[in-house]
């Protein structure tokens, strides 16, 4: 086994671990070291001049990137829609599967209705990612098959469709102004504004039986897919607000001369979820010999994090456990994710990562050390100073003493499901690497 303790002395605090130590050994230790107690987020802590600890940065990891399994997509209050197409990662395609309702039942066409228009509009969020000068190509087609609402659906599902494009244009381009707010009827937002075919708004008018209940409603009309597909150039991906209620499908029409409309909405019953599709082949030769040809040594040289159930990195601690029999304290564990790739023009870094654990019984896990059970001070993940910090101690310390968790974690971005990052990082055997700073006593 390498030398695990390569060391230098240091002072640092002690943190309780989700393992406790017994309360009576810390304060025979408070008494032995003469120490004042002071208070953190989560526990007992010693303060960094009071205990001799010992630091070590050469703890041997194992780390590679592979592919994400499973990605809840389900109701999220952001969407993405756009085509990607990245020199490191490859293409990625984002689509949205989702129901509508009517606004009520009062559809009333009158004797001799006449379609003016049908129009699709989608309310931005604000963010996005690519070039925006980029334009991408959006397809819409109306569901043949259900979505349930007591199913929970995943990046990689789809739902049958019809294969005719209703939008009205052959081809709609998308030239994304996520920031610019233009007038609809009387409201000035930022959105997109599609029109339908007008087959689709006479259906509607000529079946106002079926608008009755909402539940009869989504029998008639199931929902629509909305997809993106390349144009030229890089393209780009935006953001989505879809339970706003501009994001709609809205029916211009006539009865005579009188102008009337009538709007279909999504909402927070509706059912709707993201698709998104990769395809690395045309990615990076280090990228693809990692990922896809699943050559984990090439993650000692760059590693790889991908939103949308892209990409994930594996870091692994194989020497932690042989510390089991060792009277050893973890005082701090603190994961180190450094040298941070920054020249990516419209791929920002994320602002946060997080991290995933694995039960011994092979789940997605929280770890104890998790902002969910402790504190985001304390917990960390976000992007300071070009680098990210996760204090993992109560983790480590667990791994070394019992067996509740994989001595493994996935590092992964921390809003997967609604933004479009992907950060690419230094490996474990480079300068500024990858690493694990510890801090420990033996007594």
């Amino acid at each position: 086994m390498k030398n695990f303790w390569n060391c230098r002395h240091a002072n640092f605090r002690l943190l309780l671990t989700s393992n406790f130590i017994p309360f009576l050994c810390i304060s025979l230790l408070l008494v032995f070291q003469s120490c004042k107690k002071e208070q953190n987020t989560i526990g007992l802590e010693l303060q960094d001049d009071l205990l001799n600890a010992t630091f070590t940065d050469t703890t041997s990891l194992i780390a590679y990137s592979v592919l994400e399994d499973t990605l809840n997509t389900t109701g999220l209050i952001f969407n993405c829609l756009g085509y990607l197409n990245d020199d490191i990662f490859g293409t990625t395609s984002a689509g949205i599967f989702a129901q509508f309702v009517p606004e009520g039942n009062s559809l009333n066409p009158g004797d001799s209705p006449t379609i003016d228009s049908i129009v699709l509009t989608l309310r931005y969020s604000g963010t996005f990612y690519g070039d925006t000068l980029n334009p991408f190509n959006i397809k819409i087609y109306q569901l043949t098959e259900d979505i349930l609402s007591e199913k929970t659906y995943y990046q990689n599902n789809s739902i049958a469709h019809k294969s005719n494009n209703l939008t009205y244009q052959s081809q709609f381009l998308l030239y994304p102004k996520p920031t610019s707010q233009v007038m609809v009827d009387t409201l000035k937002e930022a959105h997109i504004r599609i029109r339908l075919k007008d087959e689709l708004g006479l259906t509607f008018l000529q079946n106002t039986d079926q608008l009755q209940t909402s539940e009869k409603f989504l029998s008639f009309f199931k929902g629509l897919y909305i997809c993106a597909e390349s144009y030229q150039g890089n393209g780009s991906m935006v953001s989505l607000t879809l339970t706003n209620p501009l994001s709609c499908i809205k029916i211009y029409y006539k009865n005579g001369s009188e102008k009337r409309q009538f709007s279909f909405f999504m909402s927070h019953e509706t059912v709707r979820f993201s698709t998104y599709k990769h395809e690395y082949e045309s990615g990076d030769a280090n990228f693809i010999q990692q990922v896809l040809d699943k050559d984990t040594t090439k993650g000692k040289n760059l590693l790889y994090v991908q939103s949308m159930g892209g990409v994930k990195t594996k870091i692994a601690f194989p020497y932690l456990k042989a510390l089991k029999n060792k009277n050893i304290v973890i005082n701090k564990a603190e994961l180190v994710i450094t040298n941070i790739e920054e020249n990516n023009i419209g791929f920002p870094a994320p602002y946060r990562l997080s991290i995933q654990g694995v039960s011994k019984d092979e789940k997605i896990v929280f770890i104890p050390d998790d902002a969910l059970f402790t504190s985001e001070s304390y917990w960390g993940g976000t992007k300071k100073d070009n680098e990210y910090k996760f204090r993992i101690t109560r983790y480590v310390q667990n791994i070394i003493l019992h067996d509740e968790f994989q001595p493994f974690i996935y590092l992964v971005t921390n809003r997967a499901a609604v933004d479009a990052n992907r950060l690419i990082i230094k490996g474990t055997d480079t300068d500024a690497r990858l690493r694990l700073d510890l801090y420990y006593t033996e007594y």
